[in-house]
């Protein structure tokens, strides 16, 4: 069996698309031995360095599908803590924490200097401490780095956040710094991001924070025409690319410059946008998560673990312990181990697990088996034409894309079949009942040897066709049966022992669907809390529509639920959503609310 990891699509990444040596690829990180071995797979890392060296790249880690070991599970879930600590002012635990995570190579110890350094400032109010840290973690990965040589070097997202704490906090530690070079030093950085930031998601995440601490210089500098244009610039990235995350301090940074030009504050949509979206945070968010911190960002990441992989897989195939172990481990207790999270196994005995259970193991890969990311983005594209109801162009791509895929995996397979059901659907090329009977077939699959439940926690690919086929049967008017499809996979995630917001993109897909055939209100608050804290606005407007219909139907006060019909407008126009947009403008005017 072919496995596709995360070393294959580093290394067709860097020799393929962007021809870069090893040495200026691992520069800080890593030894070029380390980065062979890793791109052999024969390399277990760390998701943090895995992340910087694909950003390096220009490859996005959220768009991947990842299978983690309980270690590195716990790794993430401890730096979750650290961060979280320090944003509830809570400094001995933060410290805890910190002294409990690995320090062994320069990521590792960059991140220690990091957190230290976010500690320092938020809790200690300690900027010349702040400083030195976050210059000795700007040293650890990117070393000997100076402004002038910046184009020689191959920056992440990660190191980048960074280059621009260290021009923060230096900009607020000395009352007398030299404003003009901490605005030359940030424009070298905006520079940069537009260069080499080539991943729409990855630039709109750091093009913001710097859009907002350049304009901040700016109006510092009374050069409000500049402030005005570089913070529409940081609103613009992250509305293309539906994200909420540090929207709110360049709206609250917008008002300022509406103030300095005079713009009456009933004329100024940017004061709409701003108060409904801090109604929003302030109603649902959690009261410690952050608006400006830079070294937060949207969560859309796709993890599985591999202990509930495999343990769950070998209960729908009626395989006992004994017989999945035979040839792999001495005894059962040891697979019994591994199964409840005691113990991890090392790369050839999980691969030997996964080889029996006919499971690919290269699901590293995000959404289609392919090491090459130039495919992925082909399937991103096709993904955005089927969002457009541009089905024409949409079965184009998917030729295309069928010619450069292996079509002997399975998934593959269940993808393809998966996107011409669609697409022929939509162009009437079959029936809705031949597309009912085909996505049948392929619900089927991914259900146990019983046929009665789903046989593991369903992976990308596995959620679209849930979701395509509980399309089609509300479409037959099989509403109950689409909601019972959407009740087991939302509590199979829901069950697992992975945090739900590791799962985004499959998670706020069935949650809003379900919402939006259902209209159940704790629901609906649900998805709108998830949105928040995994800081997307995709889901927003559906959100608060029902929470507005439900409160009207409770009989509540007009106020209460008109405000969030008024919410559902301005989210609509801030992100873009035009027919949500144009559909509330007519009702809120029908309704003689002044809209701006």
């Amino acid at each position: 069996m072919h496995f596709i990891t995360i070393g294959s699509v580093i290394a067709h990444a860097r020799i393929n698309q962007n021809k870069i040596p090893r040495k200026d690829l691992i520069r800080g990180i890593c030894t070029e031995q380390t980065l062979y071995a890793l791109e052999e797979n024969q390399y277990k890392t760390d998701t943090l360095m895995i992340d910087i060296l694909l950003q390096r790249l220009g490859i996005s880690p959220d768009k991947l599908e990842i299978v983690l070991s309980q270690e590195a599970y716990q790794l993430v879930r401890l730096r979750d803590l650290i961060e979280k600590a320090i944003l509830r002012g809570r400094k001995e635990l933060a410290l805890s924490a910190l002294a409990a995570h690995p320090a062994q190579n320069s990521v590792s110890q960059m991140y220690h200097k990091r957190m230290q350094a976010c500690l320092s400032y938020r809790i200690d109010k300690d900027y010349e401490l702040a400083v030195s840290l976050l210059r000795q973690a700007v040293e650890l990965t990117i070393p000997g780095f100076s402004y002038e040589v910046m184009e020689h070097y191959l920056i992440s997202t990660i190191e980048m956040e960074n280059l621009l704490a260290l021009e923060r906090v230096e900009s607020e530690s000395d009352a007398h710094t030299d404003l003009s070079l901490h605005i030359e030093h940030l424009e070298q950085c905006m520079r940069y991001i537009d260069r080499h930031f080539t991943d729409g998601e990855e630039h709109a995440k750091i093009c913001a924070k710097c859009a907002w601490l350049l304009a901040k210089a700016y109006l510092n500098q009374n050069q409000t025409t500049q402030a005005m244009v570089t913070c529409e610039k940081g609103i613009n990235a992250l509305r293309q690319n539906t994200m909420i995350y540090f929207m709110l301090p360049l709206l609250e940074l917008m008002l300022e410059v509406g103030n300095r030009l005079g713009i009456a504050p009933e004329q100024n949509k940017y004061v709409k946008y701003d108060e409904t979206l801090r109604f929003l945070w302030d109603s649902y968010a959690q009261k410690w998560y952050p608006t400006d911190m830079l070294f937060h960002n949207c969560c859309q990441k796709e993890y599985h673990l591999d202990y509930e992989l495999v343990k769950s897989e070998r209960i729908a195939q009626h395989l006992q312990q004994e017989e999945l172990c035979e040839g792999i481990y001495k005894n059962a207790s040891s697979l019994s181990n591994f199964e409840n999270a005691k113990v991890s196994p090392n790369k050839k005995t999980f691969e030997k697990m996964m080889e029996k259970l006919d499971l690919e193991i290269g699901r590293y890969n995000g959404f289609v088996a392919t090491d090459s990311f130039e495919t992925m983005e082909l399937r991103y594209q096709l993904n955005i034409k089927i969002t457009h109801n541009d089905y024409e162009k949409a079965e184009y791509l998917l030729e295309n894309l069928k010619s450069q895929l292996d079509m002997s995996f399975t998934e593959n397979q269940h993808f393809v079949e998966d996107s011409e059901i669609l697409i022929h659907r939509k162009l009437h090329k079959i029936t809705i009942e031949e597309a009912c009977e085909r996505q049948k077939k392929l619900y089927e699959s991914l259900l146990d040897a019983d046929k009665k439940n789903l046989r593991h926690i369903p992976m990308r690919n596995e959620v679209l066709i849930i979701n395509h086929y509980c399309i089609i049967l509300l479409e037959l008017g099989q509403k109950s049966d689409a909601v019972n499809l959407y009740v087991q996979a939302i509590e199979k995630i829901r069950r697992s022992r992975m945090n739900a917001q590791y799962r985004y993109r499959s998670y706020s897909l069935l949650l809003y669907n379900y919402i939006h055939i259902t209209q159940n209100y704790l629901t609906a608050c649900e998805t709108l809390k998830n949105e928040l804290y995994c800081g997307k606005a995709s889901v927003l407007p559906l959100c608060l529509h029902i929470i507005s219909l439900i409160l009207e139907n409770r009989g509540e006060p007009r106020e209460i639920w008109m405000w969030y019909a008024e919410c559902v407008y301005y989210m609509s126009d801030l992100y873009n959503f035009m027919q949500q947009k144009e559909k509330f403008s007519t009702f809120l005017k029908s309704e003689d609310i002044n809209i701006i």
